[in-house]
């Protein structure tokens, strides 16, 4: 499924922020990925999506190398990925509906059916109640849950999730995971990048550990 190649990834300064990784997460596993800060974690999930090009190596989703896709071959592979951003991405100037609808709009599939399957979803997470205001006006807290639910609501075939629980309680956190392992058990691939110890201690899947862009 998502295969590292001695992937290596080196920032303008020189640093390397990924150094010879190799690894490979298989279909509908759920992969915890973890490691202190500027481990790598970002990074690493950034290159399975195509936001970074490895600087050595590769990175294959499906078979196919990723940093070779052109623009048009990338945005057909991100429509069959979920990804939680660490600094959401939610459109302002929508509501928080149609920013958890975002993803059926893209694709021209904005039916009635669609628009039920985004509200089941918000009112799991209990941000139903503002579906018809701006992000502006929610708390950090709820600004991530809108953004977890535009990640899961077309149950996509890779999940990626960087730090989804971080401005979360501990009861929200929980039922993040949840979700996250639920879609697991239906065939997404989920990575999940998270400080959590907690969550860490609920998983008995496998874990990657990152120190110094290094495999722990």
């Amino acid at each position: 499924m998502i295969h590292f190649r001695s992937a290596s990834k080196i920032y303008d300064n020189d640093v390397f922020a990924l150094k010879g990784i190799n690894t490979h997460i298989g279909k509908g596993e759920f992969v915890f990925v973890t490691g202190s800060s500027g481990a790598g974690k970002s990074t690493l999930l950034k290159m399975i999506y195509g936001g970074l090009k490895p600087s050595d190596g590769s990175i294959e989703v499906g078979g196919t190398p990723v940093e070779s896709l052109d623009p048009y071959k990338l945005a057909i592979l991100r429509r069959q990925m979920g990804i939680v951003f660490q600094d959401f991405k939610l459109l302002w100037d929508r509501t928080v509906l149609e920013n958890v609808c975002l993803p059926f709009s893209v694709w021209g599939k904005l039916t009635h059916e669609n628009k039920e399957i985004a509200e089941v979803m918000m009112k799991k997470f209990d941000i139903w109640k503002y579906r018809n205001e701006h992000p502006h006006k929610l708390s950090g807290g709820e600004q991530q849950k809108a953004a977890i639910c535009r990640a899961l609501v077309t149950s996509p075939w890779i999940l990626i999730a960087d730090e989804p629980t971080g401005n979360l309680d501990p009861d929200s956190a929980g039922e993040v995971f949840r979700m996250f392992y639920e879609a697991s058990q239906k065939g997404s691939t989920v990575i999940f990048a998270t400080h959590n110890e907690h969550l860490l201690s609920l998983h008995k899947g496998r874990v990657i550990k990152l120190d110094k862009g290094r495999l722990a």
